[in-house]
């Protein structure tokens, strides 16, 4: 019994022994910190760090630069490494954010380009932070007044042509201008504003590309530093419009030709066989022909020339590209001639009568008829070869009416007459003719007989 009772004693004994050597151990720590704390105090009392990449703050807020409109040209964040002394158990644990690096701008007052010093500071304002140095301790800013300007765009397109056969018409920009921000003494520089697409192509169609690539030249198409500039809305579209290239044969053309005429007869030269254009139907044939104005016969004399513009001839869009305004048109009749004839009412035929309708010429003859061919024709020519012909297809009512009358050879293939001829004629209805008319059309259907033979025989 003795025995156990001394046991437990030595077991509470030995607890109170762990307790307290554990809490001699946490005095030691404290009494170790005091210690250093009141050596750092009283052997140490300052120290010097350096604190590396510290972010520099740039600001005109508030500022007499802000004020005057200046602002700071290409100016790049950038950081700074301080050292800095102060107490050691406040700047001990200092780090980036502990710091501020800012950009004095107050000697900033006009346009120019100015040596800013970098000023830095602790971010805890009881802190006895001394400030040794900063790397770099100055910044080169450029100030100028900021302007914006509206420029127009023009296309390079170095490596862009069209296929065989055909042409860049025209290579357009969307938009036509674009806004420009810079310096103004920069801005003034800038004279020509170019759109760069620098891909191959080989265009057989229109085709439309986007591209954003812009460039700036002076006066002497020095290319400019694009870092200089604000340039607003960089992607533009360049459209190119292509044509197709076309070689046209002139052929004359010919109207009032008698019945029969032979059109290869006649001697005609032009001054321009062919021309070329270009035109923005893509799918048109490279060679085709081309019409000149229409000539009529009756205007076809000696010494006389027929003029066509060019462009007269070309549809909408469609732009000459021969180097001449106009093709003349001329006749060879130098060995042609002329001879005037009186062609008598006999000699005179209708055609197309209106059904139930008849006809009389008023007019006794057709007088200075002027008929041209070659001479050799002309002098065999008589007035039996000759028909005035009237055709009344157009004609409906009856009465007294001037109408065109057709002259022609129905012998020779190659003359004509000059000018145009018209007679008075009478339309009247058939039933309305008695008896005695039918009689005395008779008698005169008889006499323009005989008529009719003694003009066989001029």
């Amino acid at each position: 019994m003795e025995k156990e009772v001394i046991k437990k004693k030595k077991k509470q004994g030995g607890k109170g022994g762990v307790l307290s050597d554990f809490a001699m151990r946490i005095l030691a720590v404290v009494i170790a910190v005091i210690i250093w704390f009141a050596l750092a105090i009283t052997q140490f009392p300052t120290t010097t760090k350096t604190i590396s990449k510290i972010p520099v703050v740039f600001s005109l807020a508030g500022t007499v630069a802000e004020t005057k409109g200046l602002s700071a040209l290409g100016y790049k964040d950038i950081t700074v490494d301080v050292e800095i002394e102060g107490m050691n158990y406040e700047i001990g644990t200092y780090a980036v954010n502990d710091l501020v690096a800012t950009v004095n701008v107050d000697d900033v007052t006009k346009a120019g380009t100015y040596q800013l010093d970098i000023e830095v500071k602790s971010t805890h304002a009881t802190d006895r932070c001394k400030i040794l140095s900063v790397t770099p301790s100055t910044v080169e800013v450029k100030f100028d007044q900021i302007d914006t300007i509206s420029m127009e765009v023009f296309p390079s397109v170095p490596n862009v042509s069209a296929a065989e056969g055909y042409t860049l018409k025209a290579t357009t920009v969307q938009p036509g201008s674009i806004d420009i921000s810079g310096p103004v003494n920069e801005l003034e520089k800038i004279k020509r504003v170019e759109a760069v697409y620098s891909d191959e192509q080989s265009l057989s169609d229109d085709m439309t590309v986007t591209t954003d690539t812009i460039l700036l030249y002076d006066e002497n198409n020095n290319l400019l530093r694009s870092a200089d500039y604000t340039i607003e809305n960089t992607l533009v579209s360049i459209k190119f419009m292509v044509y197709k290239k076309v070689t046209a044969t002139l052929r004359p053309q010919f109207t009032d030709q008698p019945p029969n005429f032979d059109i290869s007869s006649l001697p005609v030269t032009l001054s321009a066989e062919t021309i070329q254009f270009i035109t923005p139907q893509l799918d048109a044939n490279s060679t085709e022909e081309l019409l000149l104005s229409p000539i009529s016969m009756y205007e076809i004399n000696r010494g006389r020339t027929f003029k066509n513009e060019i462009n007269s001839l070309l549809s909408a869009n469609e732009e000459n590209q021969s180097g001449i305004e106009q093709v003349e048109l001329a006749i060879d009749l130098s060995d042609y001639t002329t001879a005037s004839f009186t062609i008598p009412a006999e000699n005179v035929k209708f055609t197309n009568v209106p059904a139930g309708k008849t006809a009389k010429l008023d007019n006794e003859q057709i007088v200075n008829v002027v008929i041209i061919g070659p001479s050799e024709v002309i002098e065999k020519l008589k007035i039996k070869h000759l028909v005035a012909e009237i055709d009344l297809s157009d004609i409906s009512a009856n009465g007294s009416v001037s109408h065109e009358v057709k002259i022609y050879s129905d012998k020779y293939n190659n003359i004509w007459n000059i000018g145009t001829h018209e007679a008075v004629l009478t339309v009247s209805d058939i039933s309305s003719l008695n008896s005695s008319s039918s009689s005395s059309s008779a008698s005169d259907s008889s006499s323009a007989s005989d008529s009719s033979s003694l003009a066989d025989d001029r």
